[in-house]
């Protein structure tokens, strides 16, 4: 189809949607639609939140007495979606809110990262050399930042399991560019408030659209080595350290099949280098299958260890039956790794990655370093996932199909022995805080 008349298409969207407004009638027809689509399908809503409690804040949202415009809505909304705090239940941002990438939306060209209520420039990748790493931003358009940032906060459309707030700021900043565009809209330029030099500054920010984001980042900081681009790679391989970095557990090299393959290719060299101390950074990994993390599991535990079991909500008619409790998975002699492994987590280690770490954590030869992951420990929900519209606001809502025992632990957060957290003075120096940590512990 031409761009130009996706442009129109989109244009005819934005017309009828502009200015459109939901009456409190339906509003409250779609909260007790998304209600009963939750209890119905989540094979667990109330991990994390009591039923009277999840019941009060439906109550207290149902009570909406305005008409609410569709920025408004998708904010109400998140309210009851976010309240069983299960990072795998979402509601899809559209097109409404922010424009399809084939249209250009535009942002602010610029990475950030958040220390408590201030924010400093991560990377800029705008015209205005003044924005150099480190540089705080007190205000965007006349908002101070605590303020900014707590409205911010009410559009965030991704988040943990359970209730962690450095997991909230983890989201708030990754999406920071996104969430400045659902709450002032798309705009030409952005007027910031900074400090430079201990002198606060007033200047204008261009946005950009996502292409020349792409194309500034790979200028100003070319990726010199293609193992970066995989999602399982050894950034480092010697006699002393091995360092594996897992960045997701999706991707090609597990789609087709190769899995097996790359993994076993992966401790067949370390095992040839001999290596005494295996780094592994699953840092920002966001999850995917848990049969890959079983797949390396093998070459890390020394003993066999139980699977992962399935179930799903008594109310589905198409049931998966759980998985024995006594299947196992047997360690893999050949190459299997039989030094001192040191696990980096964060905030953004979710999903599959929680469930391979807290394996791992049970061995006395690993040591997790950083910060309490962003996924529960115990288990989660996802696996399969059923997606729906609601009614009369039209959005799509995301729900998972199956609940999934990890058999690793009953906690319910992943806490590492060693919690070590990156402040400003290692951001701006550009340290690596928990990596350096781990090197530390193998220098002694």
């Amino acid at each position: 189809m031409p761009k130009t008349l996706i442009a129109f298409l989109f244009l005819l969207i934005s017309i009828k949607s502009f200015g459109q407004t939901f009456s409190p009638i339906e509003l409250r027809a779609d909260l007790a639609f998304l209600k009963e689509r939750i209890e119905e399908i989540h094979p667990n809503p109330y991990k994390f939140i009591e039923q009277n409690r999840f019941q009060q804040i439906y109550d207290s949202l149902y009570k909406v007495e305005r008409p609410l415009a569709v920025k408004q809505t998708f904010a109400h909304l998140l309210n009851l979606t976010r309240a069983i705090r299960c990072g795998h239940t979402s509601i899809l941002v559209d097109e409404r809110l922010i424009k399809p990438n084939n249209i250009n939306p535009q942002f602010l060209p610029m990475d950030v990262a958040i220390f408590g209520d201030k924010v400093y420039v991560s990377r800029n990748l705008s015209e205005n050399n003044l924005l150099v790493k480190g540089t705080e931003i007190t205000a965007i358009e006349d908002i101070p930042m605590p303020k900014l940032l707590k409205n911010l906060s009410k559009y965030t459309f991704q988040n943990g399991d359970g209730q962690n707030t450095d997991v909230e700021t983890y989201y708030l900043q990754r999406n920071f560019r996104r969430l400045l565009y659902l709450f002032f809209d798309e705009q030409d330029e952005l007027h910031l408030r900074v400090k430079i030099n201990k002198e606060e500054k007033s200047l204008s920010v261009k946005t950009q659209p996502l292409a020349y984001l792409r194309e500034m980042e790979a200028e100003r900081n070319p990726i010199r080595n293609t193992d970066f681009y995989k999602n399982i790679y050894l950034s480092e391989n010697n006699a002393k350290t091995s360092v594996l970095r897992i960045r997701s557990f999706d991707g090609n090299e597990f789609e087709n099949g190769n899995f097996h393959n790359e993994i076993q290719n992966i401790f067949k060299k370390i095992t040839e280098k001999q290596s005494k101390n295996l780094i592994i950074d699953v840092r920002n990994n966001a999850g995917g299958g848990l049969d890959y993390a079983d797949e390396i599991l093998k070459y890390l535990l020394a003993k066999p260890f139980t699977k992962y079991q399935i179930s799903s909500s008594p109310n589905i008619k198409d049931k998966k039956k759980a998985l024995s409790v006594n299947r196992f998975y047997e360690p893999i002699n050949d190459f299997q790794f039989r030094g001192n492994v040191f696990v980096l987590v964060n905030e953004g280690t979710f999903s599959t990655a929680v469930y391979l770490a807290a394996h791992l954590q049970n061995q006395e030869n690993v040591k997790l370093i950083g910060t309490t992951c962003g996924g529960a420990a115990d288990g989660s929900s996802a696996g399969k996932f059923t997606s729906f519209t609601l009614p009369n606001t039209k959005f799509t809502v995301s729900l998972p199909l199956l609940k999934i025992n990890y058999n690793a632990t009953n906690e319910l957060y992943l806490k590492p022995k060693h919690e070590v957290r990156q402040n400003y003075a290692d951001f701006l120096a550009g340290e690596d805080t928990a990596f350096d940590f781990a090197k530390s512990l193998i220098g002694k």
